[in-house]
C-alpha cells in the first residue's frame, strides 16, 4: 500500500510460505529470520513492514512521491499520526490470526483466504513450526542463533494462541485501540467529514489501520470490533476499500482462487468454502524496487 501511495515503480517476488521457501538458504541470506516482507533496493536490504515504510519515507518523499507522514501540518498532526501508527503496529497480528483458528467460536463467518481447509493447514504449520525452526537452525549454522531465538518466540506464541483466556486478552487490547480510533474518527465535525484518521491526507497511520481492518474482516472478527457498534470505523473502512492503493494491494479474486487450488483443494471445495480468495499468509511478498 505504501509503495502504491507513493507511486513508486517496483516489482514483487512471491515467497511461497506454504512450501517453506522463507527458510531456503537464498532467502535466509536476505533475511536470517526467514520473514516477509523484505525490500531490496540495490544492495540495501530492509526487512519488516514498519522499517520498510520508514526507509521509503526517508528516501522517496520528493517529486511525485508524496510523504506518508506530513511535515507541513504542524507538530500536533505529526504526533497524532505517529501515535496511531505505533499503537496499531504494536498489535500482534500473527497471534490474532492464528488464535482465531483455535477459537472459531469467537469469529463470525471467516472469509477468504481463511476458509476451513486453509485454517487447518495453518494450524498444522503452527504446531510444527517450532520443530521446523530448530531443524532449519541445524541445517543453517550461520543463522542458527537467530532461528533458535525465533523458535523460542514461536513456542511462547503457541501458548497464547491455544489458550482462550490469553487470546481474549489480546482481542481486548485490539478493542481498546479501536475504541481510541473510533473516538478520533467521531471527533471529525462536518467540515472534516472527508478526513482520514488524523487529517485530510492519507497517512502511514491509515495504512496501518487499513491493513488491520482487512485482516480482522477476513478472520470474521468485524462483528466483534465494528459492526454495528463502531459506525465511524465501518464508514471509514468502506472508504478505504475504494482507494486505488487498497485495490492494487489486495489480490484479485482469480489470483486467490489460483493460490487456493495450488494447495491441493478442488474447485468445488473452494467454491463451497465461500472462496474466490487470496492465500495472503502463504504468498506474502518480497518486493524489489526497479532501479
Amino acid at each position: 500500500m505504501a509503495l502504491h501511495e507513493k507511486k513508486l515503480d517496483f516489482k514483487s517476488h512471491i515467497v511461497m510460505i506454504r512450501k517453506g521457501e522463507q527458510y531456503q538458504p537464498w532467502f535466509l541470506q536476505i533475511n536470517p529470520r526467514g520473514e516477509v516482507p523484505v525490500l531490496k533496493d540495490g544492495v540495501k536490504i530492509i526487512p519488516d513492514s514498519s522499517r520498510i515504510i520508514e526507509y521509503l519515507e526517508d528516501n522517496f518523499s520528493n517529486g511525485g512521491s508524496r510523504r506518508l507522514v506530513p511535515l507541513d501540518m504542524g507538530p500536533e498532526v505529526r504526533q497524532k499520526v505517529m501515535h496511531f501508527r505505533t499503537i496499531l503496529d504494536q498489535l500482534p497480528t500473527g497471534i490474532i490470526t492464528v488464535g482465531s483458528f483455535y477459537h472459531p467460536e469467537l469469529c463470525h463467518n471467516p472469509k477468504p483466504p481463511f476458509i476451513k481447509p486453509v485454517r487447518k493447514l495453518m494450524m498444522a504449520a503452527d504446531e510444527n513450526s517450532c520443530q521446523k525452526l530448530k531443524e532449519c537452525a541445524e541445517k543453517n549454522p550461520e543463522h542458527k542463533a537467530v532461528l533458535l531465538q525465533k523458535a523460542e518466540f514461536q513456542e511462547q506464541k503457541h501458548k497464547i494462541v491455544t489458550s482462550k483466556e490469553e487470546y481474549v486478552k489480546v482481542l481486548n487490547t485490539v478493542d481498546s485501540v479501536l475504541t481510541e480510533v473510533e473516538t478520533e474518527l467521531g471527533s471529525h465535525d462536518q467540515e472534516k467529514s472527508d478526513w482520514w484518521l488524523c487529517c485530510e491526507q492519507f497517512t502511514v497511520a491509515d495504512i496501518s489501520l487499513a491493513a488491520l481492518l482487512e485482516r480482522l474482516k477476513c478472520l470474521g472478527l468485524e462483528h466483534r470490533f465494528w459492526i454495528p457498534h463502531r459506525p465511524h470505523l465501518g464508514k471509514y473502512f468502506s472508504r478505504v476499500q475504494q482507494r486505488d492503493s487498497y485495490m492494487a494491494s489486495v489480490p484479485s479474486g482469480l489470483s486467490h482462487l489460483g493460490e487456493v487450488a495450488k494447495m491441493g483443494y478442488s474447485l468445488p471445495l473452494v467454491m463451497g468454502s465461500v472462496a474466490i480468495a487470496m492465500v495472503a499468509i502463504s504468498i506474502l511478498l518480497y518486493v524489489q524496487r526497479r532501479r
